[in-house]
């Protein structure tokens, strides 16, 4: 590792150098045209450019202090004793110190750097723990996880970063200055300097990243294999693969099952929440080709930071086998006031949620909380357009779905298209089918990744019904004769129609006994 470290710093100072000397160079070698010509108007206006180029790439060198932006929630020792313990002994066994902040990020990743300072110094050590690691690993695949971190302390490699990152910094700084200029490349003998210097600055940068990329990938096969020596070889290659399957289904859950609830000013056991999405089978097979497919094709990439997963699983199974301490239960035990910890990071990260405004539910509340909530506000808006319709009609009223959904105001933020608007219309008549299911004895469930009506054994989704319909590929006969086979086929949309035809609607304690 001491050649990678050498080879990392002497690009870092190669790059200063290699960029004085380019800017060095425009500057004199135009004056020694203009101090051997007599008056030449282009060459005097080379001369003025050199200057100018000159001065934005040696501007673009100088170091800026780094601002750090805290990227998530603070952690502390009083009040997460247990994830503390385990920081402790994992920082003991490599004899590093803890770092001096400790953040919940909404990431699956976990990350430790110096940041802070200038070059470096006055810089201090910061550690990231992704929210979503506490719920795919095991504490054994977490010590793992930590393991791999603190041995980027122990390597240096943490020490050595901000000096490359100012570097990279530094050098797209220069490419960004640099391209600021080129409108003045329209003049003949100044497009000749632009282009030449535009030339040579991108071919260093395909150089500079290479090398420190590939210094890059050494220290994370390093890291890898100390955390096999701390945390044992079966629990990092483990977590390896549970954090590639975080890191590929944390966005879709995040958008598709918490966000929306956010809106109704609820927010869901997250973690919780994002076990169960990995669990369910259509999602668990999905990973499961996605992880099978990047081990078998991934290559690797010379500007890639990171080896291949293949290659870093590949590695560490070469090493001895030592099975460290063996701890089956889930990450999530290493957490305490799990609720507060999730509003807090939620409401940090989000600047248009007001602290103190989000109420916590479990997911097992989010349907008689939230989903039905929200179909008897929109049914009793639209009451008047769900009049007259049965379920086994409502192909009749797709037609209607574009006039329908023209009166359906923008949601904040947000201007619909007029498609939108159909479907929203769409999933009005579709929820008011569930709705009125519901107050029929079907018994709803809202789960990450799932969504299901149920009565006996049989199962109906109006929503994905309906779209089916919308799109042609459900025919109205097929409609009907589901809807008859379900027994729904007479059960009205309005909510009104239903209260006048039955007395009264159904209680909702009535409605999700256990």
């Amino acid at each position: 590792m001491a050649f990678f470290a050498l080879l990392a710093i002497a690009m870092v100072i190669a790059s200063y150098l290699f960029v004085a000397i380019l800017a060095i160079a425009c500057v004199y070698l135009p004056y020694l045209l203009v101090s051997s010509s007599s008056g030449n108007i282009q060459i005097l206006i080379l001369f003025l450019f050199g200057v100018v180029i000159a001065a934005a790439m040696l501007w673009s060198l100088v170091p800026r202090r780094d601002k750090f932006v805290t990227p998530g929630i603070p952690l502390f020792r009083a009040d997460q004793p247990r994830l503390f313990s385990q920081l402790d002994d994992i920082a003991a066994s490599l004899n590093e110190k803890l770092p001096g902040d400790v953040y919940l990020v909404p990431d699956a990743n976990a990350f430790v750097a110096d940041r802070g300072g200038v070059m470096g110094f006055g810089s201090r050590r910061v550690m990231g723990l992704g929210l979503p690691l506490f719920s795919v690993l095991t504490v054994s695949q977490f010590r793992a996880v930590l393991a791999h971190e603190f041995a980027h302390y122990y390597g240096g490699d943490t020490s050595l970063g901000p000096w490359v990152y100012r570097t990279k910094t530094a050098i797209m700084r220069t490419f960004q200055n640099v391209g600021s200029l080129g409108q003045f490349a329209r003049i003949a003998v100044v497009g000749v300097m632009y282009m030449f210097v535009a030339g040579v600055l991108k071919g260093y940068a395909k150089l500079f990243f290479r090398a420190i990329n590939l210094v890059s990938r050494r220290q994370e096969y390093r890291a890898d294999e100390l955390a096999c020596l701390v945390a044992g070889r079966q629990s990092q290659i483990d977590g390896l693969r549970a954090v590639h399957g975080a890191a590929a289904a944390w966005a879709p859950y995040w958008k598709n099952e918490v966000a929306p609830l956010l809106g109704s000013g609820t927010l869901p056991a997250v973690s919780d929440g994002f076990a169960r999405f990995l669990a369910v089978p259509q999602v668990s097979d999905v990973l499961h080709k996605s992880l099978e497919k990047t081990l078998r094709e991934a290559k690797t990439n010379a500007y890639d930071s990171h080896p291949p997963l293949r290659d870093r699983i590949a590695a560490a199974e070469k090493l001895p086998e030592w099975l460290g301490e063996d701890d089956p239960k889930s990450a999530l035990t290493l957490l305490d006031r799990l609720p507060d910890l999730e509003l807090g990071l939620v409401e940090n990260r989000l600047s248009d949620i007001k602290p103190g405004t989000l109420k916590y539910i479990s997911w097992d509340e989010v349907a008689y909380r939230v989903t039905i909530p929200g179909w008897q506000k929109a049914v009793t808006t639209y009451d008047d357009d769900l009049k007259g319709v049965t379920a086994e009609t409502i192909p009749n009223q797709i037609t209607n779905f574009s006039a329908i959904g023209s009166r359906i105001p923008d949601p904040k933020g947000m201007l619909l298209t007029p498609n939108q608007r159909t479907e929203r219309a769409g999933q009005l008549f579709a929820a008011a089918l569930a709705l009125a299911l519901v107050e029929n004895g079907w018994k709803l469930s809202v789960q990450p990744g799932v969504f299901r009506l149920q009565r006996g054994d049989e199962s109906f989704n109006p929503f994905a019904a309906v779209a089916e319909l919308m799109a042609g590929k459900r025919s109205q006969d097929e409609w009907i004769n589901q809807c008859n086979s379900l027994g729904i086929s007479q059960v009205l949309l309005s909510a009104t129609e239903r209260k006048q035809e039955t007395g009264a609607l159904l209680t909702q304690p009535t409605l999700f006994d256990s």
